[in-house]
C-alpha cells in the first residue's frame, strides 16, 4: 500500500492510504490526526482527482 501525506495548515499532517485501485480510481483510507484523537475515513477517490492532487501538491508519497 502507498502512503501520501495531505497538505493542510496544522503541525500534525494527515495522511492518505491507497487500499485498492480499481479502473475508475483508487479506495483511500484517510486519517486526521488531532491532539487526542484520529478521524479515519474510507472513501472512493476518482482517478482523476487524485492525479489532481499529486499534480498541485495537495498530496504527497511518504518518504519510507
Amino acid at each position: 500500500m502507498k502512503h501520501f501525506t495531505i497538505r493542510s495548515g496544522v503541525e500534525t499532517p494527515s495522511t492518505l492510504e491507497l487500499m485498492d485501485e480499481i479502473e475508475d480510481g483508487f479506495y483511500v483510507r484517510i486519517v486526521h490526526r488531532h491532539e487526542d484523537w484520529e478521524d479515519v475515513q474510507e472513501e472512493f477517490m476518482s482517478r482523476e482527482l487524485f492525479d489532481t492532487c499529486i499534480r498541485t501538491g495537495y498530496i504527497m508519497p511518504l518518504s519510507a
